[in-house]
């Protein structure tokens, strides 16, 4: 009896044993799998910085995508914008389909490991990109890497600005005009500047014309002196309309190719658009024709 219960009991660890040994081999081959042996692969650009976080087992594929860029926009400090993406994927006979998931969006891309390194390419586009295996402290240096970029272009913000308010108002000083015209008005404008200076402050004329469409006077201009101020984004500009004080407030567009203008006899913006003294001659001519 005591026998049998002995051997019931070798019988017992050696099923143990044997389930211990398949999963510490499964574990050995999970460990072996390139996307569990690293903490992450990186692809990095000037003035961005892109990792995957993955973890594979059993053929299946979970993790997160990082994203990371340096965004100058006009009128604000620099900064880095992050955002970060679940995804989920499987084994292929190439290597790895990737689901990465964008909110609205599923992009799908395939991967593959070479040597120590992550290729991945987009579905349904040529190229690809290589993510460099890394650990943790590597990780780390590309961040800083990152925050040293965004120093630089926060130092450079202001030297930039310079160069482009430089460049702004020059270019309003010697541009003939701007025009805001549209083939089914009754009137046109033009706006001329006289004088930008690199202190904001701006002077010039709104010449309006009028086609009333009605008998041999139905054509008139009225002029408007203007003044105001601009930082080379927005434009504020005062006028006297029928002994009233008026404010036409906008936003330029990319340079000194046009600006959005408020307007009294309307609740939209106005679009202006530069021309040279040829294009408007032009332009006037015609409407006076209508």
């Amino acid at each position: 009896m005591k026998k049998l219960t002995y051997m019931g009991v070798a019988a017992v660890i050696g099923v143990l044993l044997g389930i211990a040994f398949l999963w510490a081999a499964s574990e050995m081959k999970e460990r072996k799998n390139p996307l569990n042996k690293f903490d992450a692969f990186v692809y990095s650009d000037k003035g961005t910085l892109n990792w995957f976080e993955l973890t594979s087992r059993n053929g299946k594929v979970e993790g997160k995508f990082y994203r990371q860029k340096i965004m100058e926009v006009r009128g604000e400090i620099p900064f880095i914008e992050e955002k970060t993406y679940y995804l989920t994927g499987k084994s292929t006979e190439k290597g790895y389909e990737f689901k990465v998931n964008k909110g609205s969006d599923i992009i799908l891309l395939d991967a593959w490991i070479s040597g120590e390194d992550l290729f991945i390419q987009k579905q349904g586009e040529e190229g690809n990109k290589v993510f460099k295996a890394v650990n943790e402290e590597e990780l780390n240096k590309n961040e800083k890497t990152m925050q040293q970029e965004l120093q630089i272009a926060i130092d450079q913000m202001e030297e930039k600005e310079k160069n482009r308010l430089k460049k702004l108002f020059s270019d309003l000083n010697s541009i003939y005009g701007f025009l805001y015209s549209r083939a089914n008005d009754s009137y046109q404008l033009l706006l001329t500047i006289n004088e930008a200076t690199l202190e904001g402050e701006v002077a010039g004329t709104l010449l309006m014309m009028t086609n009333k469409g009605r008998g041999n006077n139905s054509y008139e201009e009225t002029s408007y002196d203007l003044n105001g101020i601009t930082d080379g984004l927005m434009v504020e500009l005062f006028t006297t309309v029928d002994g009233k004080k008026t404010k036409l407030e906008g936003n330029f567009h990319e340079g000194a190719s046009g600006f959005d203008l408020s307007f009294w006899t309307t609740n939209e913006k106005l679009p202006f658009y530069a021309v040279t003294e040829e294009e408007f001659n032009n332009i006037y001519e015609k409407f006076k024709e209508k």
